[in-house]
């Protein structure tokens, strides 16, 4: 609820949600009333549910009763996230539909190796990830700058795969990076990862409101 430019935060993200032009419903999952008010004033459908383990389960609760094929979650924190992106993820994996879920990622810098705020992946030869952290993979034993992969946080599911995840048990490796996207690879749920085509600003801490603004004063003055 955070204001960015006098906006709430979530309502710049049911923007850029709608501006992709690509999804049957826009859907905010919250357990929060005013974000639903708020999400249904920017022009997005409410559902309230109640805890959940993470982001992704509560997406899961979400669309238990509202159909559809691909599902995307959209970070609630990510008021710049450009539309083409989420136009990228809905359209690969409606495209290839025994994909069960796809990610995007970015090249990242020496800062972003460090900062557990940014979390950075691996993959292998086929585009799937192999195991994501916040520390800093790979570990730099031999400089290798090109290999710096930084997550995009953004997640597209078929249907039923969601559902499944949801089902399944936390596991340690997601409680201790605090990364649930690690449930999926370790229950041998296949991730597989896309180039983004343009950077977002996530808010992870107050610092990050300043960045955020001035992300979005780019965006809607064209510049992305």
């Amino acid at each position: 609820m955070v204001p960015l430019l006098g906006k709430p935060m979530v309502a710049h993200v049911v923007t850029r949600a709608l501006e992709a032009g690509v999804f049957a419903q826009v859907v905010v999952a919250t357990d929060h009333e005013e974000v639903a008010r708020t999400a249904e004033q920017a022009g997005a459908r409410s559902v309230l549910t109640g805890p959940a383990r993470s982001g992704t389960d509560r997406v899961a609760m979400a669309i238990k009763d509202i159909p559809g094929d691909v599902v995307l979650n959209v970070q609630g924190d990510e008021p710049a996230v450009p539309p083409e992106n989420l136009r990228l993820l809905a359209h690969f994996l409606l495209e290839h539909p025994d994909v069960p879920m796809a990610t995007l990622t970015l090249p990242g810098s020496p800062t972003d190796l460090e900062n557990p705020n940014v979390v950075k992946v691996v993959c292998d030869e086929e585009g799937r990830a192999l195991y994501f952290s916040r520390a800093g993979i790979p570990f730099q034993r031999h400089p290798a700058p090109q290999l710096v992969q930084k997550h995009v946080g953004l997640y597209g599911f078929q249907r039923d795969v969601l559902l499944r995840f949801a089902a399944l048990p936390q596991h340690p490796l997601e409680v201790c990076e605090g990364l649930e996207q690690l449930r999926a690879l370790v229950f041998g749920i296949p991730i597989y990862v896309l180039r983004a085509q343009a950077d977002s600003v996530a808010v992870d801490t107050p610092e990050d409101v300043p960045w955020a603004e001035e992300a979005l004063k780019r965006y809607q003055g064209g510049g992305g």
